[in-house]
């Protein structure tokens, strides 16, 4: 049979990535008093990203504001930096409730976190925010477990296998799981690449499995890629969303059929040599995008995936349950603060090996190498272990040239 679904995806990406790339913002140094509106896409801290008429600027608010928000802003400008003299805010009913919802649950998890880590890893995993100052963000890059903080499919296949263990029928807890992961994702999530890829995907599952339908990952990849960019266009100048979907093209191509997102988190969890094979499918293509934009590589990756993926995960199930008891039962807050504490002490002890700095990799090569990758993963049918090993090693050898 023609793919005839998958080709129109694939067209319609390629028209999405052009608008991305035409709507893609472009820095535009102002100086002087000036009044722009604009909307905020990135907070960290008290420091505020915005975007105006397609050009991005930033500046530092004691005022707690929100991706999303629409701002109007007076002061003087310098480059891209603002003084705020005035700063009206205005916020629809959508993102009012967003604020609200996400401040009320956050406030229940906060109230009861023991410690600053705790805090923090409640913030990332459960919120989107990250809280982490920036040398604790720097030594999370250098262990390798950045990823493990940020909301993303992973989070969403742990989430999901709660609604599977739910005795009920007529195909329910397919329409619980879509009623709660929108609610999750669009109402206390603010708007993040990796969690809305996750969700549209996830999305696209339960309706297969609502119609009784095929479902294809790679589709559903494509079409989350596809309104991902139609709603944020100047998500396509962001080295996370690149990183995000590579990772999840590189997956699907590299598994095929064989993994789906129903799939126990365990299954994925305690794979082939303990998830290694996953982590070097992931290495092989994000290693040329590190290397050039954040100028090293760390085999972290490969030392500390399984330790910390279990706290993560352990601390992500355990908060749930919480949530899901509205924090009646003891013995889950017990469980939640053990692996707070877990990771906490991993965090801060274990040391920072196999950090390779790499100031001078060309980007060129960023833009090169992953896309043969996933052609490779496409082409190659069998072996494909050995393949991605193969390319991986050409990888590690590039970074001896450079």
């Amino acid at each position: 049979m023609f793919p005839f679904g998958l080709i129109a995806l694939f067209l319609s990406s390629l028209l999405v990535s052009l608008y991305g790339s035409l709507n893609r913002p472009s820095f535009k140094p102002l100086y002087g008093y000036r009044c722009l509106q604009g909307e905020v896409f990135s907070t960290s801290y008290n420091k505020v990203w915005f975007i105006s008429k397609g050009h991005p600027y930033y500046f530092y608010s004691r005022r707690r504001l929100y991706p999303s928000d629409e701002i109007k802003i007076c002061g003087p400008f310098r480059g891209i930096k603002v003084k705020p003299k005035r700063l009206e805010v205005e916020r629809s009913f959508i993102q009012n409730l967003r604020v609200k919802l996400h401040n009320a649950l956050k406030s229940q998890f906060l109230k009861r976190a023991q410690t600053k880590v705790e805090k923090k890893l409640i913030s990332a995993l459960l919120f989107g925010e990250n809280w982490f100052s920036k040398r604790e963000r720097k030594r999370l890059s250098l262990l390798g477990i950045y990823h493990l903080i940020v909301i993303s499919g992973m989070h969403y296949a742990l989430l999901f296998s709660f609604f599977l263990i739910f005795p009920v029928r007529w195909k329910l807890r397919y329409y619980l799981a879509f009623g709660f992961f929108a609610i999750f994702t669009l109402l206390v999530l603010f708007p993040k690449a990796p969690a809305y890829r996750a969700f549209f995907s996830f999305a696209l599952f339960l309706i297969a499995k609502i119609w009784e339908r095929n479902y294809s990952s790679l589709k559903a990849l494509l079409f989350a890629y596809v309104v991902s960019l139609l709603l944020f266009p100047y998500w396509f100048s962001s080295v996370g969303f690149w990183l995000s979907y590579l990772v999840s093209g590189a997956l699907i191509l590299y598994y095929g059929a064989r993994k789906v997102p129903e799939e126990s988190f365990l299954n994925n969890f305690f794979g082939k040599f303990l998830g290694l094979e996953a982590t070097l499918v992931v290495s092989a293509v994000l290693l040329p995008l590190l290397a050039a934009y954040f100028h090293f590589f760390s085999f972290g990756s490969f030392l500390y995936s399984f330790p910390f993926t279990f706290v993560v995960q352990g601390f992500l199930m355990s908060s749930l349950l919480n949530l899901f008891t509205a924090f009646s039962f003891e013995p889950f807050l017990y469980m939640q603060h053990f692996f707070a504490n877990a990771f906490g002490y991993l965090f801060y002890n274990l040391p920072t090996l196999g950090v390779v700095k790499t100031p001078h990799f060309p980007k060129v090569l960023a833009y090169i190498l992953p896309p043969l990758i996933l052609i490779t993963l496409m082409v190659v049918k069998e072996r494909k272990l050995r393949a991605v090993a193969l390319i991986f090693g050409l990888e590690l050898l590039l970074l001896g040239l450079f």
